[in-house]
């Protein structure tokens, strides 16, 4: 008993474990999938569950390119990879804010049902409630929700790191402005904050949720430390504010 505990509190402390690869890419390619079908069993559209998928597949594009550079070994390049695959499977499902926890526990269980082990499936679990961050847009919101001293865990290896910043530089890129614009358009609190800014500013609703998204895009740009992913980051942003 002494010898599971001691083993328990390792996977809590340190989640990020060593050891020969469990998924091939034809099993992640199958997980893909697993995620595309939950957020199918959701009241959510098929253009909302395109844009989620599209997210998650730069997510884990970056965190492949990075990874590389950063020097990860094969099974902190595969928790970083499976953390991105599922990391955002229960938008849409339930509330926003909790999106993290979540999908922890909705991936566990998928992982442990498709045959991979119990330390590699809590090491994914906590990746993903660690991807929110402490700082940024789910925290400003979380903030004005639960109270200004509310944090979200944080990530505590450079696996953690690396997705977190992965996932947040997407919204640098025109398919992630894109799909924040597509959010506050059918967010009925977004889209109020808009009409008011357009109202204000003598401007259109559509580009009042310009101006915000570029507002927290550079927030974005500024929380990645990442020196690979924040030149990439600085590429993207350029491109962006000349778009927009």
């Amino acid at each position: 008993m002494e010898e599971f505990l001691k083993i328990e509190n390792q996977i809590k402390q340190d989640p990020f474990i060593e050891g020969p690869e469990e998924t091939t890419e034809e099993v992640r390619e199958e997980l893909r999938k697993k995620v595309k079908e939950y957020y199918r069993t959701n009241d959510i559209s098929e253009d909302l569950i395109e844009q989620f998928i599209i997210h998650n597949d730069q997510v884990e594009y970056f965190v492949d390119r990075f990874s590389e550079k950063e020097g990860f070994n094969e099974k902190e390049k595969e928790i970083a990879l499976l953390t991105a695959i599922f990391h955002d499977i229960t938008k849409g499902s339930e509330d926003f804010l909790n999106h993290g926890e979540g999908g922890g526990l909705i991936t566990k269980e998928i992982l442990i049902d498709m045959g991979i082990s119990e330390e590699l499936a809590e090491s994914v679990k906590l990746g993903i409630e660690r991807h929110m961050g402490q700082e940024g847009y789910p925290t400003d919101l979380a903030k004005k929700k639960y109270g200004d001293d509310f944090e979200y865990p944080k990530y505590a290896t450079e696996v953690g790191k690396m997705v977190f910043e992965c996932d947040i530089l997407t919204q640098l890129t025109k398919k992630g402005f894109n799909k924040i614009l597509l959010l506050r358009e059918i967010d009925k609190e977004n889209r109020k904050e808009d009409e008011v800014v357009a109202f204000e500013k003598n401007i259109t609703r559509e580009e009042a949720a310009v101006l915000s998204v570029l507002k927290s895009a550079k927030k974005s740009y500024d929380l990645i430390k990442n020196r690979f992913i924040k030149k990439c980051a600085e590429e993207l942003y350029e491109e962006i504010k000349k778009e927009y």
